[in-house]
């Protein structure tokens, strides 16, 4: 289980891999009902600063230990599923250590590659069976990154993928006006136009948050785009002392409970980050001034900082909700619109299913396919604006 105390100066890392681990355990599990063969794919697995010998800090120890759990629970219940990881490490020191891993999980089956992800994903795609369920995790240590040589991977089935947006370097790589640098984050984000986005939004003074929007829809375009994903969402992991963000996960995926899984997760993620942070500030405070007590409310102040901002999404995705809905005599289903309202805002279907009962029972929206007793609706209802 992810430990805060493994993570001592990278708080962000902590954070990024306490949302990896609620989610593969979810997502294995689920998985591992349909599929009878679930595989891993870390495309640049380190170890990286990993302070836990059984490696339970670095996100292919994380993903085994789903695989294992996932596994052994299957079992329990008399399904087999066979478990695989495909871990790739071009850093001779690192991979050193990553080639010692398959010992430590005897019932996955392990394969490591001491080479280049690039190199290395042919021989991988090609060794994973055609009706076996794939989760790609892609966290290169740079930006620098040519999405298209990611077509083949991207574009298989019965998969899922979370890519790692350095927000932080590729924020500034944006402004540079160099050929080489150009070039590179055009290659990165092949698709959205954000370059004239941002200038015009530059013209009117942008915000960090303003080029982050602008950046990352275009890098979520562009993974929907070349892999044919019908959802595409990211959760932003903030420096640990400023509010400025750090890098994105920008997550993709086909299927409304992948959407679903991946907000719930986040929003558990969003308080240990919001918790993190704040112990934090008050060590940084406290190392820098000497002093204790005027700091301790820093711990209070996350959580409500945390909470404006949520409440702040679900305002938002109420009206975007709406947007979505046609005018009567025409109607659509809910099930066809909540996972479009969840891939582009911070909000749970728990969330949606509340705004759609209060938005009926204000006459704002009229269901025509609402059960007696009901509190909220189910997927099939058809929903149309009075």
């Amino acid at each position: 289980m992810v430990a805060i105390q493994n993570y001592e100066g990278r708080e962000q890392a902590y954070v990024k891999h306490v949302f990896l681990e609620r989610y593969l355990e979810r997502l294995v599990h689920k998985t591992a009902s349909i599929y009878d063969h679930i595989v891993y794919v870390d495309g640049f697995a380190g170890p990286w600063q990993s302070a836990n010998e059984a490696f339970q800090d670095t996100s292919f120890g994380i993903a085994l230990s789903a695989l294992r759990q996932a596994k052994a629970t299957w079992k329990a219940a008399g399904r087999e599923v066979k478990m695989s990881a495909h871990l790739v490490e071009q850093n001779p020191t690192a991979y050193a250590r990553l080639a010692t891993i398959g010992s430590r999980y005897r019932d996955v089956e392990v394969k490591t590659y001491p080479e280049d992800f690039l190199k290395a994903l042919a021989a991988i795609l090609a060794d994973i069976p055609p009706l076996a369920f794939t989760f790609f995790f892609i966290d290169p240590k740079g930006w620098r990154f040519r999405l298209h040589d990611l077509a083949t991977m991207l574009k298989r089935p019965r998969s899922e993928v979370i890519f790692n947006f350095m927000f932080d370097f590729i924020n500034r790589a944006a402004s540079m006006k160099e050929p080489a640098i150009e070039q590179g984050v055009d290659e990165l984000i092949p698709y959205g136009d954000w370059r004239a986005k941002l200038e015009h939004a530059e013209r009117g003074g942008a915000t960090s948050n303003d080029r982050k929007k602008i950046l990352v829809d275009a890098f979520s375009e562009s993974l929907a785009t070349i892999g044919s994903y019908t959802y595409v969402a990211e959760t932003t992991v903030l420096r640990p002392v400023s509010d400025r963000a750090l890098y994105c996960l920008c997550y993709a995926t086909r299927h409304p409970e992948g959407i679903k899984t991946f907000r719930d997760c986040q929003m558990k993620a969003l308080e240990e980050e919001a918790r993190t942070r704040a112990t934090t500030k008050v060590k940084h405070a406290e190392k820098v001034s000497g002093q204790h007590e005027i700091f301790e409310s820093l711990h209070e102040m996350a959580p409500n900082e945390l909470g404006k901002k949520l409440a702040l999404e679900r305002s938002v995705a109420e009206f975007a909700f709406l947007d979505l809905v046609p005018s009567a005599p025409a109607s659509i289903r809910f099930e066809d619109v909540w996972p479009h309202v969840l891939s582009r805002h911070v909000v749970r279907l728990k969330d949606m299913n509340d705004i759609a009962a209060r938005l009926r029972k204000e006459g704002r929206l009229a269901f025509l396919d609402w059960g007696p007793r009901k509190r909220v609706p189910d997927g099939h209802y058809r929903m149309q604006r009075p």
